[in-house]
């Protein structure tokens, strides 16, 4: 008999399902990769929308023409599509026309999951 007829033709079952498993597991691995990719991305966005909420609350504070009562404040704004929970902190300073601002900006009601914190300092006019 010629060796060269009885050739095999094809793959066997077993690396058929080899091929299948090394395939399913690049699947799954490719999958955890995007789904922490978009996870990231989500955070860094709500991160960036509370810097922006913090940053105008700032500039408001400084741009006011009432001067700043020592103690804390809580309230709410909207940034974008995310509604930012706020705490300020209006603290004296050694010169007497100063006062310092410390903002805190919180992603949700309970002000439990901070997202930034921001501090300026306000002139008397």
């Amino acid at each position: 008999m010629n060796p060269d007829l009885h050739r095999q033709q094809g793959l066997t079952l077993v690396e058929v399902l080899v091929a299948l498993m090394i395939l399913a597991m690049m699947a799954g691995v490719s999958a955890e990769v995007i789904s922490r990719a978009v996870d990231i991305r989500l955070v860094a966005e709500e991160r960036a929308l509370g810097q922006l909420c913090a940053d105008n609350l700032l500039t408001s504070r400084m741009l006011d023409e009432s001067w700043p009562e020592l103690g804390s404040q809580e309230g709410q704004s909207e940034a974008g599509r995310l509604q930012c929970y706020w705490r300020v902190n209006v603290q004296a300073t050694p010169l007497p026309t100063m006062r310092r601002l410390d903002i805190q900006v919180y992603a949700d009601a309970t002000r439990q999951q901070l997202l930034t914190q921001v501090s300026g300092f306000v002139g008397q006019r």
